[in-house]
Formats: C-alpha cells, sequence, structure tokens
C-alpha cells in the first residue's frame, strides 16, 4: 500500500466513532447523530494532519503556492490565501467563545471570500488569454509572433452544383 498512514486514519474515525457510539446511556437516535458526526470530525481533522506532516516532511512542495506561472508572486493568491485564513480563525475563535453553537456566516464575510475568490479566478482567465493567439497572430499579452500563426479560411469552392453558384 502507498500509504498506510491514509487507512490508519479511517481505521482511527471508525473506532472512535463506534466508541462514541456505543457509550452508555442516552437517546440512540442522539449516539449514532453524535458518532457519524464526530467521525467525520475526527476523519477531516486526521486528512490535515497527514497534509500537514506532508508538508513538514518534504512530500508536498508548497515552494510554489503562491506563484505566477511566469515565475512572480501572484497578489490574487496572496489575497485569497489570506482571507482564507482569516475568516477561519475568526471562526474557530467564534467557537471557542461559544461551543454550544457554530456560527452562522454573515452575508458580508461571504462576499468578501467571494470577491476574493472571484479575483483569483480573472487573474487565471487574464493569464490564459495572454497566451492563446490572436487573429492577428500575436499572442495579446506580450505582442510577439505566435510560432504558429493560425491558417486562413479556403475560399468556397462550392459543390459543383449549378443552381448554387450564382
Amino acid at each position: 500500500m502507498k500509504n498506510p498512514e491514509f487507512v490508519v486514519s479511517v481505521i482511527v474515525a471508525v473506532v472512535l466513532a463506534l466508541v462514541v457510539g456505543f457509550w452508555p446511556g442516552g437517546d440512540p437516535a442522539v449516539r449514532v447523530r453524535l458518532a457519524l458526526s464526530y467521525g467525520v470530525l475526527i476523519l477531516l481533522f486526521l486528512f490535515g494532519f497527514l497534509i500537514l506532516a506532508a508538508i513538514a516532511s518534504g512530500k508536498i512542495n508548497i515552494s510554489t503556492l503562491l506563484s505566477e506561472s511566469g515565475g512572480g508572486a501572484s497578489m490574487s493568491r496572496f489575497q485569497l490565501l489570506i482571507f482564507t485564513f482569516v475568516i477561519s480563525l475568526s471562526f474557530l475563535l467564534l467557537v471557542f467563545h461559544d461551543p454550544t453553537k457554530f456560527p452562522d456566516p454573515t452575508p458580508d464575510v461571504l462576499a468578501l471570500l467571494g470577491i476574493s475568490a472571484t479575483t483569483y479566478a480573472v487573474s487565471k482567465g487574464i493569464q490564459a488569454g495572454g497566451s492563446l493567439p490572436s487573429k492577428t497572430g500575436t499572442n495579446g499579452a506580450d505582442g510577439k509572433k505566435s510560432p504558429n500563426p493560425p491558417n486562413p479560411a479556403p475560399p468556397n469552392q462550392g459543390d459543383g452544383n449549378a443552381a448554387n453558384q450564382g
């Protein structure tokens, strides 16, 4: 098996969910719901831990996480990363403040995160559009000649039928 850590994480999550499910006392429906909820929560935590461990051990390379295809830094990627961390940290602090319920995301928070993600998507679209050859045979972003200009359309030959030729 290539990733035994994955299998171990799933087994640990299932075992802990079963422990929560078979804990004595309480309504059986509530225990099943708690077992499933805690199982998914533990599984997500373990997957996140596996990703962090792979980053720390060098299996996952994050050196180009914020770089553009040309090699420079991407402001849109940086903005999306920072907004995501700030919003998730604020939700974490709200959960620590009142652990009895998960805070509802406000429309303002969702709008800010959506604007940040849209900025990244537009920047990727501009990058992709700048590398496509235009009809004049030049690349739009740098103005250099395209290595393979588009072929012109062949003249209309017709189908040999005199009625269609005019």
